[in-house]
This record gives structure tokens, C-alpha cells and sequence, in this order.
């Protein structure tokens, strides 16, 4: 590895401009290529009140339901995956979360289930395509009510493009299933497997690991917590 590391960064362009900072402030090299972005889709507010919780598994989820419903009904018990997420509830929309799992629903199904927390009527605004841990809280008791808010939007690329994107890297960094499988939207996975040989692979969780070794490579490493900050300080340590 150079020892000015280089990157490779797959998540929506706006958080690769934000994430780069980071990176670039440890002396590491970013080559940003976004891969997915976002749409919202039209969706039914379902009644509030019928409700015991609400879920959170993102800032966007968070963004794409309450630019509709605009205020959370006072009784509802909110249920949240990721420290950033719970902060964008507190800073943009002034909610408290009443729990706050660090990094995956599955977390969250253990802290529910430690606290014993009654179970009750789940609503869970997410992206059309999600992840299926959430459904853990069924085995706890807990009813829940999928609500698809927002979906997720492969980009598409030259392949020339992509090609010499990946060349220059010497590590990738994939935050979430998505960044992943857009990759493969791109390129067969036996020309992924040619032109990544010799570089580093990270995954910011299990879940994004899991989709990534089931195409048969392998990741090289997870953070301890889903952050760029960690990440990027890891990195360092490689080359020092």
C-alpha cells in the first residue's frame, strides 16, 4: 500500500463530501465514487395513535416520513439504530429517542430484549429495500407496521470510468448492502474479483459484511461502531 492510502468512497455524493474531510485530514487520498442515491416514495400516514413506537434505522428514514407527518404524536415510545440518527431526531426535529441501539436493528433487538421493554404496535418507516433485522422484534412479542417512505437508486457508470476508479484505489469502503450491489450493477462479479485483487475491502457492519462475502469476497475489516471517524483512523494506523 502507497503510503498515502487511497480510498475508494460508494456512498451518496453528499456524504462523501462530507466524509472526505475526514480522510483527507489524516493525510488519506479520497476517490469519490457514489454509487446509489435516494427517491422518495408516496405513502399513507397510517394513524399515529394505534401506535406504541416508532422506529428509526436512518437519517433519511427520519427526513422521507416526517417532511409528511411533520410532528410525532407525544406517546409514542422512539426506537433508534445509529448515535447520528438519534442526534438528527434531537438537533432538526427536537425528539428525544427513548432507546438507542449503536449500530445494527439486531443490537436493537438485544437492548429490548435485556430491558425487557413491553411489547406493542411497531411503526417502522423505512427504505423500500431494508434490512431484516428489524423483524427480530416479532419474536419478542412486538406487532410491526413496514412503511416504505423512501427508495434506494443505483447509479450507473462507464465502465472505463469505473474501471480506473478502481485501479487507483488501494482500499474500499462500503457503508451499506446497496453501495455494494450497485457496484455489481456495474460490473460482472468475475471482473469485480480481477480488479480488486490485492486491495483492502472495509464493511461499516455485519450487515453490509454479510452481503459482500456472500458474493464471495472477502472483507477485511468491520468497525467496532458504523462510523467514518473510526474508520479512517483505522486506516491510518495501517500505514504508520
Amino acid at each position: 500500500m502507497a503510503n498515502q492510502p487511497r480510498v475508494l468512497l460508494t456512498r451518496p455524493e453528499e456524504d462523501i463530501e462530507r466524509d472526505k474531510k475526514i480522510f483527507l485530514s489524516l493525510g488519506i487520498e479520497v476517490i469519490p465514487l457514489p454509487l446509489i442515491g435516494f427517491r422518495p416514495l408516496d405513502f399513507k400516514i397510517p394513524p399515529l395513535e394505534e401506535f406504541d413506537y416508532i422506529y428509526f434505522g436512518s437519517k433519511r428514514a427520519v427526513d422521507f416520513f416526517l417532511s409528511k407527518v411533520k410532528k410525532l404524536a407525544s406517546h409514542l415510545r422512539v426506537l433508534v439504530v445509529g448515535k447520528k440518527t438519534a442526534n438528527h431526531l434531537r438537533e432538526k426535529y427536537s425528539v428525544e429517542p427513548f432507546l438507542v441501539a449503536k449500530g445494527s436493528s439486531k443490537l436493537l433487538y438485544e437492548e429490548i430484549k435485556n430491558k425487557n421493554l413491553p411489547p406493542g404496535k411497531v411503526l417502522v418507516p423505512t427504505a423500500k429495500m431494508h434490512s431484516k433485522g428489524i423483524y427480530l422484534l416479532e419474536r419478542l412479542g412486538f406487532e410491526l407496521h413496514i412503511v416504505p417512505v423512501y427508495e434506494t437508486v443505483f447509479l450507473r457508470y462507464p465502465q472505463e470510468e469505473i474501471k480506473a476508479k478502481l485501479a487507483k484505489a488501494d482500499i474500499l469502503i462500503f457503508t451499506s448492502p446497496s453501495t455494494f450491489l450497485a457496484l455489481l450493477a456495474n460490473l460482472q462479479l468475475e471482473q469485480l474479483f480481477s480488479l480488486i485483487k490485492g486491495k483492502k475491502i472495509v464493511a461499516i457492519g455485519e450487515t453490509t459484511k454479510k452481503a459482500i462475502e456472500d458474493k464471495g469476497l472477502k472483507v477485511d475489516w468491520v468497525p467496532s461502531e458504523p462510523s467514518m471517524e473510526l474508520i479512517a483512523k483505522e486506516i491510518k494506523k495501517w500505514i504508520t
